[in-house]
């Protein structure tokens, strides 16, 4: 069991870039850098930036130590994603069976799950600039975020973003990306679901924790 967490998008290195963004999501601190949430392609836009060009200037720190990856993301992430809305959409059905506690720690097992999965994979890549074009609406108050990502060796892929407009704040906020059409929530809903049915909420968080403590010690 977990094995399939793991090594989803280990195929695509490129994938891993944006999951990884979307990963860093359920540390207990935030602090933002400058990026505008008022419209969602200029917020895509600017976030991509600032993360690649912070991720570049910091990679031989980020290398070396897990709790400086997981500093880095409540900077340049956490405060532009509706952690709520995620891990309530990949645990699905099982999300209304479980307690507060067993949400909350589905939601900091999930978090370190991806972060160490994917952030060396992550260093690794050479991204040279994320080109974004403007905003379609799905409905009112949801759109995709088309964007084409450049690396240093000329290889291009589409990357789709979504995001929604939060109401109480008025600001725009990321609950998923897809990558060469495949959605990262959806695949790892799909991955989850299974454990959740044959052995219980708890046992997969337990399994999920044992798996993280190394990265996490």
């Amino acid at each position: 069991m977990g094995r399939i967490r793991d090594e989803i998008y280990d195929k695509k290195p490129l994938k891993l870039f944006f999951l990884t963004l979307l990963s860093f999501l359920w540390t207990s601190q935030s602090y933002a850098v400058s990026v505008p949430q008022t419209d969602p392609a200029e917020m895509v836009s600017a976030l991509s930036t600032e993360l690649i060009k912070a991720m570049n200037e910091q990679r031989v720190e980020l290398e070396s130590s897990p709790e400086k990856v997981k500093s880095f993301a409540s900077i340049y992430v956490l405060p532009y994603v509706d952690t709520y809305k995620m891990a309530r959409y990949v645990m699905g059905k099982h999300w209304r069976t479980a307690t507060e506690l067993q949400q909350n720690d589905f939601m900091a097992a999930f978090s370190n799950t991806l972060i160490r999965s994917y952030s060396q994979s992550l260093l690794k890549l050479n991204i040279e600039s994320v080109s974004v074009k403007n905003a379609q609406e799905e409905r009112p108050g949801r759109v995709t975020v088309p964007s084409v990502v450049i690396q240093s060796d000329g290889n291009q892929t589409d990357v789709i973003y979504r995001a929604y407009l939060n109401k109480e704040s008025k600001k725009w906020m990321l609950y998923d990306v897809a990558i060469e059409g495949i959605s990262m929530l959806l695949n790892y809903r799909k991955a989850y679901d299974s454990d959740f049915s044959k052995i219980g909420i708890d046992a997969v968080i337990v399994d999920m924790k044992v798996k993280n403590s190394a990265f996490n010690g």
